[in-house]
């Protein structure tokens, strides 16, 4: 039988992640002396490879979602090493364990399959792997709590690609574009493998996503989710409070006018302000101002590091950002920091 650990993580308390909302990059006049002129710049300050977590080869390891609780990031690998969750402490520079299989009922189980999305709600941590589950821990020992799911396509999980948590709801983004809707109440350890849908949304037009390509959902400040459609080339904008007892499964919780049209397809995105940081298909980090509601640059190459193919970007906080670069000659994550400079006449 395989050796496998538990691991005790110390959380100091969550970071808040969102972005501060006197982000400006216009010009004014201050106290009528002078105009300011706000520009941005980036640097790569961190890069973790498979050297960083102590791997034998560069193939073991493939960073992909990523998310973080207090000091620890949480790193997905699909590395040749296995699919599991690595937990990095920031301020130590070092691996604090690997998370790759557990005991329930007496029996051993582990990650099948890449994990797609990684979210901290309360005293859980939610990971959905492709192999149609979404495994629930507690936290902060990250003891295991249920799997909702059966691993089966027809289950009551559909591949989920992307997670968001909103008062008491699980939303997962289906595969075929369809938002399935879970209560956190439902998921218990006597509800294993049994939790069903409360209810599903439906995809709205949303094509499906036979790629796998990454895709991705958060509550923003008005308390609508948004939700990246790669194939539709969109950002989608549901409203959560449409969904309760009465709702009609198949129904449609799209904010239709409040959706943002790309020509690119989107896989990921970070929202600071006014700035929005998106991946795409075209293997750059696009750079949306929402003061001139436009997208307004490309991101290729930043000070320290040239980008490949970067697959997803995670925000920790208001300038401090996390790319998976998951082409085969990088492999890295990269810690991305915007730099706000002022320059006056």
């Amino acid at each position: 039988m395989k050796l496998y650990t538990y691991f005790l993580l110390i959380l100091l308390g969550t970071l808040n992640i969102g972005c501060s909302k006197d982000d400006d990059n216009s010009s004014g006049l201050d106290n009528g002396e002078y105009t300011s002129h706000w520009y941005y710049s980036y640097e790569a300050t961190q890069l973790l490879t498979a050297a960083t977590f102590g791997m034998e080869t560069v193939e073991d390891f493939i960073p992909y979602t990523v998310a973080h609780i207090g000091d620890t990031l949480f790193i997905a690998n699909t590395g040749q090493a296995g699919h599991s969750l690595l937990m990095f402490s920031q301020k130590k520079g070092e691996l604090l364990g690997t998370l790759k299989a557990w005991q329930f009922n007496n029996e051993e189980k582990s990650f099948t399959s890449p994990i797609d999305a990684i979210i901290a709600a309360g005293n859980r941590l939610y990971v959905a792997e492709r192999q149609s589950c979404i495994h629930v821990f507690q936290l902060p020992d990250l003891s295991y709590l249920t799997c909702i799911g059966n691993g089966k396509w027809s289950g009551p999980v559909f591949q989920a690609q992307a997670l968001t948590v909103k008062d008491g709801l699980i939303f997962a983004r289906d595969k075929n574009g369809q938002v399935s809707i879970y209560k956190e109440s439902d998921a218990t350890t006597e509800n294993y493998q049994k939790t069903q849908r409360y209810r599903q949304a439906s995809a709205n037009g949303s094509p499906g996503n036979n790629a796998f390509a990454p895709h991705y959902m958060e509550v923003n400040a008005e308390g609508n989710i948004l939700l990246t459609d790669y194939e539709g080339k969109k950002i989608r904008v549901l409203n959560p409070a449409l969904v309760n007892d009465d709702f009609k499964n198949g129904t449609s919780i799209d904010l239709d006018d409040q959706a943002l049209m790309l020509d690119f397809k989107p896989k990921t995105f970070a929202v600071c302000g006014e700035r929005w940081y998106a991946t795409g298909d075209n293997d750059a980090i696009n750079i949306y101002d929402s003061q001139q509601k436009e997208w307004i640059k490309k991101l290729k190459t930043i000070k320290g590091y040239v980008f490949s193919q970067p697959a997803r970007i995670y925000t920790q906080s208001d300038s401090v950002f996390w790319v998976s670069d998951i082409h085969n000659a990088k492999r890295t994550l990269v810690k991305m920091v915007a730099h706000k400079g002022e320059i006056r006449e």
